[in-house]
């Protein structure tokens, strides 16, 4: 069943009209070509932007059938320009505020993707689109963490430190290189959906950096959220105003930054959908939830995952006793009633050997302090485990690291409580296309510290040792990539997720230029066993 939903995805792929654009011409009307959020059971919301005050359409063909939708236009004023970004562009006629297009299509099945064409302005984009499986149907889905997409990524080689040597190597490929060839392997395999755990964009609050996201996601790039769900939590980066006087974390800068993510990502406020950001998805037999990691309380507090915000700036704490830790209790107790695996994703790692697992703190690494730090998480951890959390994917330090939190129990649900030693799996996927660090502290890192990472069992840095024939790379190796979570049931019935680390390895000539790339996966495969409650 799985493959041949798959191969329904493939054909549809082949019908793709591409639409090339960067600052888009005014006479090519959609700003944002067609993309899909939301995916429910008997449907999925289509968003796109135009340039143009004028309705769309949206045709759906299913059997044979075709169903007809008309949008309604709703200007997006925080989707435009800080004066200070308008230097930088090539163009400037067509910078005023886009309007946003929204329909929620009904009537779908998983099992049968539909035709979907959006018309627009006199432009055309057709793709595929489908609901979200049932609960007996295998799930196939990807989640990574920042690509921070800027403009200045092209041309710009991240920092590709060399285990026990050196530290100032630059990765052979640049950031735009690498996360193309990352979501060029993704939509190859053809995922249910995607998730983003946090730093989509390098300065949230930039017009220019949402644009060259969505080059990448649905434009001259490639073309995957147009056939694929996105589930995205936001980032510190996300909500970062810009560098100098586009705000960076003031007030007005961040403000402007979380409407921006908000306009592209927010859908109709329910129960799993608070109008705080923070969202829960039931997706065949699993649960994904998606909190707000970026700012703890009390301000500048051990708590704390973002020194440069306020309460006042940004309320959504995340620790016990607050409005969205109160929520994730309530989603987690119930997810573990009905899902197979249920899983949370967020974007500041809490247990991690890079720059952000130091303490939170203002005094810097070399005093083993940060001011960013994803330590504060760590105060989720005993509700994660008590509600059968099976896995956490995170960011923020932009490493592949894997920790354990081994001899926890779970609580299971019923009339007469009881426990179970439960295992929960955190992963840093910050691989996407940015940084590729390695460990600021324990061995081989940057600083002196007596802190370390007692949970952790896989680091790309160490566990994937580099082999080179001269200039030329062989195997190993720190690259961008993701984690692809395979949940299916065996002839037995026996449910089972397989974590799959998957980095993109540039193939290489004799004197070490890219030739190619190729699918790889780090020794770090972990398969999950779905334990069925005894009534």
């Amino acid at each position: 069943m799985f493959n041949a939903r798959m191969n329904k995805f493939s054909l549809g792929f082949s019908t793709i009209v591409v639409t090339l654009f960067w600052v888009v011409p005014l006479s090519a009307d959609f700003r944002v070509k067609p993309y899909l959020l939301a995916p429910e059971p008997d449907g999925v919301t289509v968003v796109w932007f135009s340039s143009h005050n004028q309705p769309g359409t949206l045709t759906v063909e299913s059997q044979g059938v075709l169903s007809e939708y008309a949008s309604t236009p709703i200007v997006a004023d925080t989707l435009t320009y800080h004066p200070a970004e308008l230097e930088h562009l090539p163009d400037t006629a067509n910078t005023d505020a886009p309007y946003r297009h929204t329909i929620r299509v009904t009537g779908l099945s998983s099992d049968n993707p539909c035709m979907y064409t959006v018309e627009q302005g006199g432009k055309v984009f057709q793709s595929t689109l489908a609901a979200a499986p049932l609960m007996g149907s295998p799930v196939r889905f990807i989640v990574f963490a920042d690509c921070e997409t800027e403009p200045e990524s092209t041309g710009k080689h991240t920092n590709w430190p060399q285990p026990n040597g050196d530290m100032d190597r630059v990765y052979p490929a640049d950031q735009t290189e690498g996360f193309k060839q990352n979501l060029n392997v993704i939509q190859q395999r053809k995922p249910d959906f995607l998730a983003f755990a946090g730093d989509l964009t390098e300065s949230g609050g930039e017009q220019r950096d949402w644009d060259e996201f969505w080059r990448h996601l649905n434009g001259d790039y490639g073309i995957i959220a147009g056939s694929t769900p996105i589930v995205a939590a936001p980032g510190n980066h996300d909500g970062f105003g810009g560098p100098g006087d586009l705000g960076r974390f003031g007030a007005d800068g961040h403000r402007r930054a979380d409407e921006k993510f908000r306009a592209y990502f927010q859908t109709a406020p329910n129960e799993y959908n608070p109008p705080q950001g923070y969202h829960r998805l039931d997706f065949g037999p699993i649960t994904l939830i998606s909190i707000d990691s970026t700012n703890g309380l009390p301000d500048n507090s051990e708590h704390d995952t973002n020194w440069y915000l306020t309460a006042r700036d940004h309320g959504h704490d995340f620790n016990p006793g607050s409005d969205q830790y109160r929520w994730l209790e309530k989603q987690l107790a119930d997810a573990q009633k009905r899902s197979k695996f249920t899983f949370v994703q967020f974007h500041h790692v809490p247990y991690s050997v890079g720059p952000h697992g130091f303490p939170a703190g203002d005094a810097g690494h070399d005093h083993g302090e940060d001011n960013q730090s994803g330590v504060p998480m760590q105060a989720l951890t005993d509700l994660f485990v008590r509600c059968g959390v099976d896995a956490v994917f995170a960011g923020h330090d932009e490493m592949y690291e894997h920790s354990v939190i081994k001899g926890g129990h779970e609580t299971l649900p019923g009339d007469k409580p009881t426990t179970r030693p439960h295992d929960l799996h955190v992963l840093d996927v910050g691989i996407a296309g940015d940084g590729l660090r390695g460990p600021f502290f324990g061995p081989g890192g940057r600083h002196e510290s007596e802190i370390g990472n007692e949970h952790q069992v896989f680091l790309a840095h160490h566990d994937a040792p580099e082999v080179w024939d001269g200039k030329r790379l062989i195997s190993g190796g720190k690259h961008y990539g993701h984690v692809e979570v395979n949940v299916t049931q065996s002839p037995d019935g026996i449910w089972q997720a397989r974590l799959t680390p998957v980095y993109i390895f540039p193939l290489m000539d004799a004197e070490g230029t890219i030739t190619g790339w190729e699918r790889r996966v780090y020794d770090d495969e972990v398969t999950l066993i779905h334990r069925p409650i005894a009534h």
